[in-house]
């Protein structure tokens, strides 16, 4: 889908090169949004359709589904509150061998915690209000008749996808929900 798309729009490798505001976008990223990792490995400048490419689909990938890989099911972990304490109330035993449950229950948070920790995962973890599944757009960004093409294959791949999750979970006890197409954002919304 992304090098279809960087394809209609780039012609030739020059083209993404000849870009100035393409070109600017990736030195802000490089120059100004990593100034704490020099190191990063990211070039400040797009040579290539296929380094465009790249690079999109990571921060898609980054953005969508990876997000939605941790994010979707926080919940259903985090509601069990030993799993991931909000805060701890006494520092962590030293020696595994002299633990008590009433140390234990003395170093996890208390109700109160517990319930605000709840409370904000459910918020964070749930489907947003204002949420757009991935393929699709608040607003018509394209309307080229290859790019219309293009998303509308994508968005029938994503279907299949979605169908074939499904199929794999009938008649399992706990179905398996958080990477279905549906559920997974265009971005991130928090």
């Amino acid at each position: 889908f992304v090098s279809g798309m960087v394809v209609t729009f780039y012609q030739t490798d020059g083209e993404v090169l000849d870009d100035p505001e393409l070109q600017a976008w990736i030195r802000d990223v490089t120059e100004e949004g990593f100034t704490e990792l020099p190191n990063f490995g990211l070039s400040s400048q797009l040579r290539t359709r296929e380094e465009l490419s790249t690079l999109l689909a990571v921060v898609i990938f980054i953005s969508s589904a990876q997000h939605a890989a941790t994010n979707n099911g926080q919940f259903d972990w985090c509601a069990w509150v030993p799993n991931t304490p909000c805060t701890m109330r006494e520092p962590p035993p030293t020696d595994k061998d002299a633990v008590t449950m009433e140390m234990i229950m003395a170093t996890l948070p208390d109700v109160s915690q517990s319930c605000v920790e709840m409370a904000i995962t459910w918020h964070l973890g749930r489907l947003q209000p204002d949420a757009v599944p991935l393929g699709q757009y608040a607003e018509q960004y394209f309307t080229e008749g290859r790019a219309l093409q293009l998303i509308d294959r994508f968005r029938a791949e994503l279907k299949e996808i979605e169908e074939h999750i499904l199929n794999q979970n009938e008649g399992v006890e706990l179905p398996y929900l958080l990477l279905l197409p549906s559920r997974v954002e265009n971005s991130i919304t928090i």
